[in-house]
């Protein structure tokens, strides 16, 4: 078949300076490669980062880049090996799919501790570089290639595609790191720290898997008005309340006990130190959305005096993308999950999209490559 050779992209080709938009070459499709169309590509606020340089110095981002890795797109042409997705399912040309970072399978953190998203030969979406092969590895472009190590699930048909496409970041993170902090019971009380897209879906599990009591923190308001919707049964406003009364309100909550478990997602250091001070002596700290690579003060005797348990994690390997998938779909009429999304934008509008998110007038800005632009 004839494949498009170009691909209309926002490309960032310097830090904190406008995006410009390019036509990359569509590279040639390897055996295991897929070329889909974007369908749909929501924004996180590592874009923001990225966009910012926050992650020069570390080597991570490689101008120039197409930003962008909460990707849903339709298949166009699959490579000749490419024959299912990761459940054994056939795969053709139209399927919409989501896929993981290209994890390499051969270092120690892929082979033997069965740690995907630790390993050390990752290539991400959204970092880049978009001047060599394959070019287009990010979401905000027409086209995007889906390398030959990443692996391919099938996205629900009926679902929103930028619905989709916001939960395979936050929400396969949240499926992550639940599964490595343990069982939520049912006499479960659970405190969620942030209202973002993380916190929200961290909620939205929680409730699913039968916890007692959820109790959100966050802002702004109309965020925890979602949170309350959607079956909250405390929130508590960042803006309003100090420390000392969020701690009083949990505590008065808990019979004096505090939280079964913490869930981090706000990604401030403020909130590490709170949250450690929120959980019952024996309970649970799971840390999701950490991002401020600057210290925190805590306790070492928190952990062993108070035996608590802490964990973290990042990213997802395809089995927490496929969870939830299939979360979305079993439960879209229980969640009103589009509440997450905010504004949709064209490719050569994305700069407003980063302004409204790191602003916080934007939850989660959708891209829609198909819109013409202006």
């Amino acid at each position: 078949m004839s494949l498009p050779r170009e691909s209309t992209a926002a490309v960032l080709v310097a830090y904190n300076k406008p995006l410009e938009m390019q036509s990359l070459p569509v590279p040639e499709l390897e055996p295991r490669g897929i070329l889909v169309k974007v369908e749909a590509s929501t924004m996180c606020g590592t874009d923001v980062h990225i966009w910012r340089g926050s992650y020069a110095d570390t080597g991570m981002s490689k101008l120039p880049l197409v930003l962008g890795h909460e990707i849903v797109g339709r298949v166009v042409a699959l490579g000749r090996d490419r024959k299912v997705d990761a459940l054994n399912r056939p795969l053709a040309e139209g399927d919409r799919v989501a896929w993981s970072y290209a994890w390499c399978g051969q270092c120690y953190w892929c082979t033997t501790a069965k740690q995907p998203t630790q390993c050390e030969n990752a290539r991400m979406y959204g970092w880049g570089p978009a001047d060599k092969s394959p070019y287009l590895t990010g979401g905000y472009s027409e086209y995007a290639y889906i390398m030959p190590e990443c692996s391919v699930v099938k996205a629900p048909a009926h679902v929103d595609a930028a619905v989709l496409a916001s939960a395979t970041c936050a929400f396969r993170t949240v499926f992550h790191g639940y599964e490595k902090i343990g069982k939520i019971e049912t006499t479960d009380t659970v405190v969620i720290q942030g209202s973002g897209p993380v916190g929200l879906y961290a909620l939205a599990y929680a409730i699913k898997s039968g916890a007692c009591r959820t109790i959100m923190i966050g802002a702004p308001a109309a965020r925890l008005d979602i949170a309350k919707r959607w079956g909250a049964e405390i929130v508590l406003d960042v803006l309003n309340t100090d420390p000392s009364e969020r701690k009083q309100q949990i505590l008065d909550a808990t019979d004096g006990r505090g939280a079964d478990l913490v869930v981090e997602c706000s990604g401030v250091n403020p909130a590490f130190v709170e949250g450690m001070n929120l959980i019952r002596r024996g309970g649970r700290y799971l840390v999701l959305g950490a991002s401020d690579p600057r210290p925190a003060e805590i306790h070492p005797t928190y952990f062993n005096l108070r035996q608590l348990t802490v964990a973290g994690t990042m990213s997802g390997d395809i089995s927490h993308y496929y969870r939830a998938l299939s979360f979305l779909e079993a439960h879209e009429n229980e969640f009103s999950f589009g509440d997450l999304l905010s504004s949709r934008y064209r490719l050569d509008e994305v700069d407003a999209a980063l302004a409204g998110m790191e602003g916080m007038t934007e939850i989660k800005p959708v891209i829609l490559p198909s819109l013409p632009t202006s």
